[in-house]
């Protein structure tokens, strides 16, 4: 189940980057031969920010997102393991924060208009609440993993 959503995101994200990219390319040509498409770029930011938040997600779940770790490296395994989970339990704090404050400025934003398009602005500020949900789950998931591979080492040093 959940490599099938891996790969419904990842093809979310090339449909809407494709997609994006055309409305850009629409939107330069119309301007060029003087006939400018005035909501194509505005519907090209919208669907650039849930492929940013599309991608945050991906790469997290890859951990991919750039780190320091220069003195991480030089820790002991276990401490290290320590270190990163109050890493993430920070992060999942923050994006519980995320997901609730994004909530309420999703409803502060569904009567508003999205620039010239009869579309609401809650499905710009919806990638909030949405995003981050998602991360709190990819985060969650790579605690998990981390947990269990320590239970293994762990498991496997006492029967040494």
């Amino acid at each position: 189940m959940v490599e099938i959503y891996r790969k419904a995101e990842e093809a979310i994200s090339r449909v809407l980057l494709g997609v994006c990219v055309v409305l850009v390319v629409v939107a330069s040509l119309g301007r060029w031969y003087g006939h400018p498409i005035i909501w194509s770029v505005d519907m090209a930011q919208l669907l650039f920010v849930w492929i940013c938040v599309l991608g945050a997600n991906q790469t997290m779940r890859r951990d991919q997102h750039v780190g320091v770790d220069l003195l991480l490296i030089h820790m002991p395994a276990r401490f290290r393991r320590w270190v990163m989970l109050a890493h993430f339990l920070l992060i999942e704090a923050f994006l519980a924060a995320m997901v609730w404050f994004g909530y309420d400025l999703t409803r502060l934003n569904v009567e508003r208009q999205f620039s010239d398009t009869p579309i609401s602005y809650a499905w710009v500020t919806a990638a909030v609440p949405v995003g981050s949900a998602l991360l709190f789950c990819s985060v969650l998931g790579r605690m998990i993993a981390m947990l269990a591979e320590d239970r293994m080492e762990r498991a496997k040093g006492a029967r040494s």
